[in-house]
């Protein structure tokens, strides 16, 4: 499975477990797919290239953008929204879905009302987005495996030609 195919699968069962009163979270959900309300769809938007670790992983900066629909119906919907919208940004402060590959928890959280477009003007409807850091790809190291004793440590000023002697196995150091 994916880091992506992870992550989405971690974030959803999250805030399904945080938020019991919204009846339909989902990723990346499918056109004309019955929803019910309230609901919380999202997904991944965008990506730009994170700073590297030097592990061999490509980091990814992961911009995720969430909609949540109430029904306009519903008495004070628009706060009904804001509220769920608060509740999300609370949930994603310090998140890192308690995934290793994940290395930064979420940042420049977002929230705003948003205009719905035809399709969708019986809701009102909030945004909620957000950047994380996370890594994808496999762990590398890209040199030789040396045999024990190998690798071995010199201590200022008794270092370089001559020194040899004086230098120390990480074995022996514990």
């Amino acid at each position: 499975m994916s880091e992506l195919t992870t992550l989405h699968k971690t974030i959803t069962q999250t805030l399904k477990a945080r938020l019991p009163k919204v009846l339909h979270v989902e990723e990346f959900p499918e056109l004309g797919s019955e929803v019910k309300t309230p609901a919380l769809l999202y997904g991944l938007t965008d990506l730009a290239l994170g700073e590297d670790r030097g592990e061999g992983k490509t980091a990814l900066v992961g911009r995720f953008q969430g909609c949540i629909l109430v029904e306009a119906d519903r008495d004070k919907a628009s706060l009904q929204a804001a509220i769920l919208a608060s509740q999300v940004a609370v949930i994603l402060h310090n998140q890192y879905w308690d995934l290793e590959f994940v290395t930064g928890a979420p940042e420049n959280i977002h929230a705003q009302p948003e205009a719905p477009t035809l399709e969708l003007e019986q809701f009102v409807m909030w945004s909620v987005q957000w950047t994380q850091t996370f890594e994808v790809g496999e762990l590398e190291w890209p040199w030789p495996d040396e045999p024990p004793g190998s690798l071995v440590f010199g201590f200022s000023p008794d270092t370089g030609p001559g020194n040899e002697h004086q230098y120390t196995a990480p074995e022996a150091l514990g």
